[in-house]
């Protein structure tokens, strides 16, 4: 395979070119490349241990897509430093999010399909023109020296010409955006096409693009304040002691916000607050999940899908009762990972192995919460990997498998008790259509609107299901969730 069109002229590259499109299609300027600068990545003649593990970990989500989090356990080395770490997340994360816009960008130069590239070929290509595009510190020359180096690792001379002339031009033609909407947002918003068109025909054109901008757009670190240690106010002040800022949550009074600032802060989790219980991670719209559940104290909880374990913290709290909750998964990796949590606020929870559509107990709770696996089509912007995993069938099965923990869930609620389905994605086959169809004798819809914060009740409809968009312009997790009262 060859570059379209003309070879680049030798020296061009040195040419003032034109100013790249910048992520939320405006127009950026690169800063010019100079030793002082302290935010310049510096490059090496061949591509660095950092770039190689990431062009190694797209290699393979584009073999066998999976978790992100999961590549950066397997792919980032032990010995990296907190640069170099922080490095990688941003050109995995970035790569991944920003896929259908790296593609349209350098396969306008391709003159063969782009699916008869090599593996390494065009993850390099990938690679490259996400610092091209996106990352103001990386020269140009630098990123395309370092792919070219990528690609000729496997690919021989003949993929590293190609990575080269290619980017190159990448790197003087600036891509702009479609004209078409659903090309806008499938190329320039970087979306699946079958989830943009759901989403044109269930939104119309301005919340769809509303929605897939919101996703793009990294959210920030949210920690709730353990009302036992603290409360908000008091957590804000003694983090601003140890070095890390923050403001207050959007809608959640014990929630705040820690928003990047150019990598100056250190690590919250390098804190004594951290270290001593103060908080936990979780963003406004998982905590009011939680509440909509409508523990009271002294109830008696189950958390049917626990882990990680932050609802059922909440649940703790609210329910005040030392050992109220009693937190079940059927993953015994995640149920560890819970119990180191969970040990680190010192809240005392039974744990428990167990598949919650076939449960171990009989009515013996108060309150049950079913946060069920899901699509996490309202997560996307934490997990941008999960656009390019996730298929358009995958909502039924995920629906006949969220029915089915429904169900065994709704057997371990005594009489008097509140069951609660919670997912983070909006689309209809895992909310509404699992809603209406639990249909269990005995439950009865039941709204959760009182249990939530004053500022959070708009996110309640009219059938009293709590229903939050990533478009909501509050910078939330698109979250949903319902509630019934067992009365018979």
């Amino acid at each position: 395979m060859s570059p379209r069109g003309a070879k680049p002229k030798r020296g061009a590259a040195s040419k003032r070119t034109a100013p790249k499109p910048h992520a939320s299609g405006r127009k950026k300027n690169k800063r010019p490349a100079s030793p002082a600068s302290p935010t310049m990545i510096s490059i090496q003649s061949g591509a660095d241990p950092v770039r190689e593990a990431v062009h190694r970990a797209l290699i393979a989500f584009s073999r066998r897509p999976s978790n992100a989090e999961n590549l950066i356990d397997r792919f980032s080395p032990r010995d990296f430093g907190a640069r170099d770490r922080a490095f990688f997340r941003e050109l995995l994360y970035g790569s991944l999010r920003w896929r259908g816009r790296l593609d349209a960008a350098y396969e306008r130069f391709l003159t063969e399909p782009a699916g008869r590239l090599s593996g390494p070929a065009r993850e390099a290509l990938r690679l490259g023109a996400y610092q091209i595009m996106f990352m103001d510190r990386v020269p140009n020359h630098g990123a395309v020296n370092t792919s070219v180096h990528l690609a000729g690792q496997e690919g021989g001379r003949g993929a590293k010409g190609l990575v080269n002339a290619v980017l190159r031009r990448v790197s003087r033609e600036p891509l702009g955006p479609p004209k078409k909407i659903e090309d806008r947002l499938t190329v320039w918003e970087s979306h699946p096409r079958w989830l943009v068109r759901r989403w044109l025909a269930a939104l119309g054109p301005k919340a769809a693009r509303a929605r897939c901008e919101a996703n793009n757009a990294e959210g920030p670190v949210v920690l709730r304040a353990n009302p036992w240690i603290s409360d908000a106010a008091s957590l804000a002040q003694k983090l601003a002691a140890e070095g890390v800022e923050t403001e207050p949550g959007r809608v959640d009074p014990d929630s705040l916000w820690i928003e990047p600032k150019g990598g100056g802060q250190p690590s919250f989790t390098k804190t004594a607050s951290f270290a001593g219980g103060a908080f936990i991670v979780q963003d406004e719209s998982s905590s009011l999940a939680a509440r909509f559940a409508g523990t009271g104290p002294g109830h008696l909880v189950l958390d049917a899908c626990a882990a990680p374990g932050g609802k059922a913290a909440v649940m703790g709290w609210m329910a005040g009762k030392r050992r109220a909750v009693t937190a079940a998964d059927n993953s015994r990796g995640r149920l560890r990972r819970l119990k180191i949590n969970c040990a680190r606020i010192a809240l005392p929870v039974r744990v428990v192995a167990m598949d919650a559509g076939n449960p171990a107990f009989g009515e013996a709770f108060d309150t049950v919460l079913v946060d069920a696996p899901c699509s996490g089509v309202g997560v996307l912007r934490r997990h941008p990997d999960a656009r390019w995993r996730i298929q358009e069938k995958d909502l039924a099965r995920h629906r006949a498998s969220q029915l089915e923990i429904l169900a065994g869930a709704a057997r371990t609620v005594r009489l008097g008790g509140w069951l609660t389905y919670s997912v983070c994605t909006n689309e209809p086959e895992e909310t509404d259509d699992v809603a209406r169809s639990m249909g269990r004798a005995g439950f009865v819809r039941d709204s959760g609107v009182a249990a939530l914060p004053a500022a959070a009740r708009a996110f309640a409809d009219e059938d009293g299901a709590l229903r939050i968009l990533p478009e909501s312009g509050l910078g939330l997790d698109g979250f949903f969730a319902v509630r019934w009262r067992r009365e018979g």
